[in-house]
């Protein structure tokens, strides 16, 4: 898992590494970073809401084009994941679901259009990220009698990513961003009841949603 990671994140660098030489910028190039909050939309395989805060940087070019990286931390629920093994649970039980953590690299190229020093600007991105998680063990009754013992192995997500979106800047360097987010997941999951032997993998899933950014432009 380290060597694919490792792999694709130098695998990013090289991406903006070629892309930054194919647009000269005719002014000192300008940066911006920013703080933001993120809400993806699943359809419970693994998870039907994923939130997160992360870190978001561009290096603007000449006619509106940037690139850009970010790195997020996610927490979520691992929906029921007994019930995708066929593990019915004891009904006097709670319905159990797993906790869930992830680290996403990305790095995208966009572009902006407006230039006044103030108000709205719209933008659009696209996108790779490379992503590890973990998600704890769980166990848990059987519903007629025994227990289930629930191990997941996590590999590296490889994420496409696209985005539409709008800055407001109420000054010329600070701007508030709102922003739609569209991803394709390449997952690596599996999971595996210990004391049955069932297992189930988890190769994509397409979240939906969004981000709220506070960005400082210089």
């Amino acid at each position: 898992m380290a060597n694919s990671l490792n792999n694709s994140i130098a695998y990013l660098f090289s991406l903006g590494a070629l892309i930054a030489p194919l647009v000269h910028a005719e002014d000192e190039p300008q940066n911006e970073y920013g703080l933001r909050a993120n809400v993806l939309l699943g359809d419970g395989t693994p998870a039907n809401d994923i939130l997160g805060i992360g870190l978001i940087g561009r290096r603007y070019l000449d006619h509106g084009w940037f690139i850009g990286g970010s790195l997020d931390t996610y927490a979520y629920d691992f929906e029921r994941p007994a019930a995708l093994l066929d593990i019915t649970q004891d009904p006097d039980s709670a319905v159990i679901d797993a906790d869930a953590k992830a680290t996403v690299l990305g790095g995208f190229l966009g572009r902006e259009y407006g230039d006044a020093n103030t108000g709205f600007r719209w933008f659009w991105t696209l996108g790779l990220g490379a992503g590890t998680s973990s998600v704890n063990d769980l166990r848990g009754a059987v519903d007629g009698g025994g227990t289930f013992d629930l191990e997941f192995d996590t590999g590296t997500d490889i994420q496409l990513m696209s985005t539409l979106g709008t800055s407001w800047y109420f000054s010329s360097k600070w701007s508030a961003s709102f922003t739609a987010r569209f991803e394709h997941h390449f997952t690596d999951i599996r999971i595996t009841d210990r004391v049955s032997g069932a297992t189930r993998s988890i190769d994509s899933q397409s979240p939906l949603g969004g981000y709220v950014s506070i960005n400082y432009r210089f």
